[in-house]
């Protein structure tokens, strides 16, 4: 297993083009935000930099800011499109190129895709941890720039806590990675192209998200509101569900939706997002193995 974990990550690191602007995209981008719309107006405006110094920096906010928003609900779903694009390429095109024909016979097939698997949600939880540590570093520059009120301090943190809840955004989000890499996997199986693997896994996050909202016309329409209690199936709302307990420390409610009444415990979102997780990875393994990787 090491050795195709090891093969799989040499292998799409020299997708060097993809990779930069799908993955390493996110980490530069927060670069440029901190440098670009934090700090440089701050240097040339007054009144920016005064508006800055009486709003005080959580670095805890900061380091979170990243995992909140791709487990949220529905920013996530596009936020995850560019790592859908590279997850894509990563499975179709060792169809599209017929690199599978020349890997397959050397290696069990499913240590082949599991080692896959694990190398798209590790460069992936890789981008986002870089792309966190940045713009928590980004906030400690502005306040030693500008003088601005940091904290808090670990004097008055919950060190324990506060890492039980970042352990508990990254690990799921290395599930909904594996989610939707799962999605794209099982695309690209039939699919054998790229580009039908990106658009129609984007596509099952927009119809994930259209299902939300159909529900809700549906539910209105039969003057049954509770209807939309069905989205509590879907792992979208699960991963919220997990964002809002870690951060907010009640379940979620998805921003008030109407007639929505079925908040899950956090224990009971783990379980369903895991059961997806097993489903989803486990069945795109067993059809790998079992299918025809020469016609």
């Amino acid at each position: 297993m090491r050795s195709a974990f090891a093969a799989e990550w040499r292998k799409l690191l020299g997708h060097t083009k993809a990779i930069a602007f799908l993955v390493w995209i996110y980490p530069i981008g927060a670069l440029m935000i901190v440098l670009l719309i934090q700090i440089l107006p701050a240097l040339l405006i007054v009144p920016v930099r005064e508006m800055m110094t009486a709003d005080p920096i959580d670095w805890t906010e900061d380091l979170l800011s990243v995992w909140n928003a791709m487990n949220g609900f529905p920013g996530g779903t596009f936020l995850r499109m560019l790592f859908i694009a590279f997850i894509a390429i990563a499975f179709a095109g060792e169809y599209q190129w017929g690199t599978w024909k020349n890997i397959v016979p050397r290696q069990a097939r499913m240590k082949l895709i599991f080692a896959k698997f694990l190398v798209l949600a590790t460069l992936i939880l890789l981008a986002l941890l870089l792309t966190s540590l940045v713009l928590a570093g980004g906030g400690w520059l502005q306040a030693v720039l500008f003088n601005i009120p940091f904290g808090p301090s670990l004097a008055d943190l919950d060190v324990a806590l506060f890492l039980q809840g970042v352990l508990l955004q990254i690990l799921t989000t290395f599930v909904s990675t594996l989610i939707v890499a799962s999605y794209a996997a099982l695309i690209a199986m039939y699919s054998r192209s790229i580009i039908a693997s990106l658009l129609l896994a984007v596509g099952v996050g927009i119809v994930e998200l259209a299902a939300s909202l159909l529900l809700l016309i549906v539910s209105q329409a039969l003057q049954r509101p509770n209807l939309v209690n069905i989205i509590v199936a879907l792992p979208t709302y699960n991963l919220d569900n997990v964002r809002s307990w870690v951060v907010d420390g009640v379940g979620s409610t998805l921003g008030g939706f109407p007639g929505f009444t079925a908040v899950l415990p956090l224990w009971l979102s783990v379980v369903i997002l895991l059961a997806w997780l097993g489903g989803l990875v486990g069945g795109t393994a067993v059809l790998f193995r079992r299918q025809d990787i020469t016609s």
